[in-house]
C-alpha cells in the first residue's frame, strides 16, 4: 500500500479550500442545510445524498455545508472532520491499466476508512458507488465502497442528478439501505435574484465591471421567461456571466457604449438573443408595441382571413401580457378550413413574426401517425429498441430548438394515442420522452389543422368536430379558428404577391417582366376554380411561366436586357410569352406586330390529359401593366364573380 504522502496527492481537501475562501457561500437553503447536518450527526447510516435536477444548486448546497463544517460553530460530534474528494484525473494519469486504476481507487478509499471517520468522502461521480454500464472500470471500486458503507466504516456525501439517481442509485438496494436522500427543488424567481445578487461580486472582480441591481433583476427575469429548458439559479448566473463577457469584449474593441464598463440591461437582452435566436428587438420592451400591431404584419402575408388573424393575435398578446397561464404553450389553435385557404401560410407567418425565422416551424403530417406504434416516433422508442439514442422527432426537435411553431397537419388522421399524448402537452406545456427527459413546450406555438366540417357553416363546425375529438381535447385549445373560402379580390391580391416574387427573382438575373392584366385575370380564374385553392398558384406559375421562360433562356431566345411580356391568346385559355430588346420599339423593323415565342407543349407540364387548345394568332400585349418589384401592380376592377361549381 502506498504511503500517506502519495495517497494524499490523490485527495482534494475541500475543508482547506473552504478556509482559503475558495468555496461558494450558499444563499438560502437553510432547511436543506440543517437536514444535511442532522444526517451527518447520526450514529449509523450517516451518508446524505443531495438529489436534484442539473443547475439548481446541489454543489453550492454541499459547499455551504463544507463551509459550515470548517467554521467555529460546528457541533462537537462533527468538529475536526475534513471533507475530501478523489482527484479522478490524477488517478487516471498515474495508472496504466484497469486493474491498476481500480486498485489505486481502493487504496485511496481505504485511507479514508483508516482516518476513523475524521475524513468525509465527497462523491460527485456516482459511478464510484454504483456499477454503471458506462463506467465498467469502477466495478471493483464500487464493490469496495459499498462494503465500507454496509459496515459504517466510512462517511460519504453523495451528489447526483435526479435522472441518474432514479435510473442507477435507486435500483441498488445495498446503496439505498445506507444513504439518506435529500431532495432539493429549483429555487423561485425571487430566490434566484437573491442568489444572483450574492454572486455578482465574483463577476465584478473577474471582469472588472460594475453590475447594477437592475441588470441582476433583468438577467433573472429574462432567464425565467426565455430559458425554460434549464433550471435556476444556473441559467441566471450563466446569463450574467455571458453578458459580462460580452461587455468586456466590446470594451476591448473600443465600442463607445462599453467605455464605462457598466453592465446595462442591453447586454442581457443581447445575450438572450444569442442563446435563443430571437432578435434583440423582439426580446426587448419594443416587443409590446410589435404585438399591439400583430394584425398589421400578419395580414401582409395572410390575405382574406382577417378574423383568423385577429383570434391568433389576441392569444399572443394574452401570453405576452402575463395574463395567460404561464405553464401552457404561448398559444394552441385548431385551424379549420379547406385546402389552400391560408392555414399553413398563417403558421409560417407566425414563425417569422415571433421568432424572426420562417423555418422555425416543425411540421408533422398526421397521416404518417395513424398507427399505435407511431407514438414512438414522436417521443422516442422504448429503451433497448433501435433508435432509442436518437430520441423522438417531436421531443428532440423542441428540446434542441424550444422557440418555434409546431404544426400538426390533418390532426383528425392521428391515432387516438397521439391525441391522448397531446392532452399533457396542451394543458401543462411539457412532454416526457422515452428517456425520461421532460421537454418544455411553453415557448412554442401549437397549431393543429383539420378539414373536418370545413364545408359546413361556422356554427355547425364545432358540433362536427365533436364527432372526431373528445371534449377534453377541444377544451384545452386556446381557440378554434375557422378559415373561409377566398373571394376574387382576395385571390387577386395573392396573385400579385406571388407574381411579385417571380419578378424580383427575374430582376436579380437581368430580366424585366411585364404582365398584362388579362394574364393576371387568367391566374385568378384558374385558382378560383381549382379544388386545391391557392396551393395551385405556385404550380401554375412554375408550369406556365418559369418552365417555358427557362426553356427560352437556354435557347437564347430571351437574353439579359430583353423585356419579357406575358399575355393570353385570343381564346383567353393560353398564356403566351413575348420578348423584345430593350432598345427596340413595340413593333419590328418592317412594322409587323411581335409574335409570341414558341415553346414545346411538354415544357408546360400540363396537369391534365386534355388536348392543348388550337393555336391562334395572338395579339401583342396592349396596355400591359409593368410590375416593378416589390410594388404590387394596379389591376382592373371587375364585378365579383360567383363561385364556380366543378
Amino acid at each position: 500500500m502506498m504511503d500517506d504522502f502519495n495517497i494524499n496527492r490523490y485527495l482534494i481537501n475541500y475543508t482547506q479550500l473552504s478556509k482559503a475562501r475558495r468555496l461558494t457561500n450558499v444563499v438560502g437553503r437553510q432547511e436543506e442545510l440543517e437536514r444535511l447536518i442532522h444526517i451527518l450527526m447520526r450514529s449509523t447510516k450517516c451518508n446524505p445524498a443531495v438529489i436534484g435536477a442539473s443547475g439548481i444548486g446541489k454543489t453550492a448546497l454541499i459547499e455551504g455545508l463544507i463551509n459550515f463544517l470548517a467554521s467555529e460553530g460546528v457541533p462537537d460530534s462533527l468538529n475536526g472532520r475534513e471533507v475530501v474528494g478523489i482527484d479522478i484525473p490524477k488517478v487516471m494519469l498515474d495508472t496504466k491499466s484497469e486493474a491498476e486504476y481500480s486498485e489505486l481507487l481502493k487504496q485511496i478509499m481505504q485511507a479514508v476508512v483508516d482516518s476513523d471517520k475524521q475524513k468525509i468522502l465527497y462523491l460527485k461521480d456516482v459511478s464510484l458507488l454504483v456499477n454503471m454500464d458506462t463506467n465498467p472500470e469502477n466495478k471493483e471500486a464500487a464493490k469496495f465502497l459499498k462494503l465500507c458503507l454496509s459496515t459504517d466504516s466510512i462517511m460519504c456525501i453523495l451528489e447526483a442528478n435526479t435522472i441518474t439517481y432514479v435510473s442507477s442509485v435507486e435500483k441498488d438496494n445495498t446503496v439505498m439501505a445506507h444513504i439518506q436522500p435529500v431532495m432539493i427543488d429549483e429555487p423561485s424567481l425571487d430566490e434566484s435574484i437573491a442568489i444572483t445578487r450574492a454572486r455578482k461580486r465574483f463577476y465584478e472582480l473577474h471582469y472588472d465591471v460594475s453590475i447594477p441591481e437592475e441588470s441582476v433583476r433583468t438577467a433573472c427575469q429574462l432567464a425565467h421567461r426565455y430559458v425554460k429548458q434549464r433550471a435556476f439559479p444556473s441559467k441566471a448566473l450563466d446569463l450574467l456571466d455571458d453578458a459580462c463577457s460580452l461587455l468586456k469584449m466590446d470594451y476591448e474593441k473600443g465600442v463607445p457604449e462599453a467605455a464605462n464598463m457598466i453592465l446595462t440591461t442591453d447586454y442581457c437582452y443581447r445575450t438572450v438573443a444569442d442563446w435563443t435566436g430571437i432578435p434583440v428587438e423582439k426580446v426587448d420592451a419594443e416587443d409590446k408595441q410589435r404585438l399591439a400591431n400583430a394584425e398589421v404584419y400578419l395580414k401582409r402575408r395572410v390575405i382574406g382571413q382577417d378574423s383568423a388573424v385577429t383570434v391568433v393575435a389576441n392569444a399572443l398578446r394574452r401570453a405576452r401580457s402575463g395574463l395567460q397561464d404561464p405553464n401552457r404553450p404561448i398559444g394552441s389553435f385548431l385551424f379549420i378550413g379547406t385546402t389552400g385557404v391560408g392555414k399553413t401560410e398563417l403558421a409560417k407567418s407566425l414563425a417569422e413574426f415571433m421568432f424572426n425565422d420562417e423555418t422555425a416551424l416543425l411540421r408533422l403530417d398526421m397521416s404518417e401517425y395513424m398507427e399505435r406504434t407511431s407514438v414512438a416516433r414522436m417521443i422516442g422508442p422504448a429503451p433497448g429498441t433501435p433508435g432509442f439514442e436518437a430520441g423522438g422527432l417531436l421531443t428532440e426537435s423542441v428540446r434542441l430548438k424550444p422557440f418555434q411553431v409546431v404544426l400538426f397537419d390533418e390532426i383528425e388522421k392521428a391515432h387516438l394515442d397521439i391525441l391522448n399524448l397531446m392532452l399533457q402537452l396542451l394543458d401543462e406545456g411539457r412532454l416526457t420522452d422515452s428517456k425520461g427527459v421532460t421537454v418544455d413546450f411553453r415557448n412554442t406555438i401549437i397549431i393543429l389543422t383539420s378539414n373536418v366540417g370545413a364545408n359546413l357553416p361556422s356554427y355547425q363546425r364545432v358540433e362536427k368536430l365533436g364527432e372526431y375529438f373528445r371534449p377534453e381535447f377541444l377544451n384545452r385549445l386556446d381557440d378554434i379558428v375557422s378559415f373561409h373560402q377566398l373571394g376574387e379580390e382576395d385571390l387577386r391580391k395573392i396573385v400579385d404577391i406571388h407574381l411579385n416574387k417571380l419578378l424580383k427573382r427575374a430582376q436579380q438575373v437581368g430580366y424585366t417582366i411585364t404582365i398584362a392584366d388579362s394574364a393576371k385575370d387568367w391566374f385568378v380564374d384558374e385558382v378560383f376554380t381549382s379544388k386545391f385553392g391557392v396551393r395551385a398558384l405556385k404550380r401554375l406559375i412554375q408550369n406556365q411561366v418559369e418552365n417555358p421562360l427557362s426553356f427560352l433562356i437556354m435557347q437564347e431566345k430571351v437574353k439579359p436586357g430583353h423585356e419579357v411580356f406575358l399575355n393570353v391568346d385570343k381564346s383567353g385559355r393560353k398564356l403566351q410569352i413575348y420578348a423584345r430588346s430593350a432598345l427596340a420599339g413595340l413593333k419590328s423593323e418592317e412594322g409587323q406586330k411581335e409574335k409570341p415565342l414558341d415553346v414545346p407543349a411538354e415544357v408546360h407540364q400540363p396537369e391534365t390529359d386534355e388536348p392543348a387548345p388550337t393555336k391562334q394568332s395572338p395579339t401583342p400585349p396592349k396596355q400591359a401593366t409593368k410590375l416593378k418589384a416589390p410594388d404590387v401592380a394596379q389591376t382592373a376592377k371587375k364585378a365579383p364573380r360567383q363561385p364556380v361549381k366543378k
